[in-house]
């Protein structure tokens, strides 16, 4: 029998849907939590947490910009949501209770929500 060489395939890790997302960061690092909101039960459920430096932020940021670039250019432009709008106010917009749910989180179950998603935003 001839001598062949086999390839394993490296072990791809299983893709999770991500319809929800938040950024934060202090003075050494980026973190992203992923999650899944889920309408039927108004609730988010994170299941992934990604923590990073500063310089590895500004690579996927550009690392993004240029996949959504090649996107774009293969597939047509990707409508902007609010092009004056701060991004997060979308998914936050889009989660009726997340003011509830983030005041709860932090301890505050009686306080009522803030006004505008961006002084909760504002208080982190």
């Amino acid at each position: 029998m001839p001598s062949q060489t086999i390839q394993r395939r490296k072990k791809v890790p299983l893709a999770r849907y991500v319809n929800y997302f938040e950024v934060s960061h202090n003075a050494v690092e980026f973190l992203l939590d992923f999650g899944q909101y889920q309408p039927e039960v108004e609730a988010v459920s994170v299941h992934s947490r990604m923590a990073f430096g500063p310089t590895h932020a500004k690579l996927l940021v550009a690392m993004l910009s240029r996949a959504m670039n090649e996107f774009e250019s293969q597939h047509g432009a990707v409508a902007d949501l609010l092009p004056e709008a701060d991004p997060l106010d979308a998914i936050y917009d889009s989660l009726p209770d997340f003011e509830c749910r983030a005041a709860a989180l932090l301890g505050r179950p009686d306080e009522p929500a803030p006004s505008q998603p961006s002084q909760f935003k504002a208080k982190r």
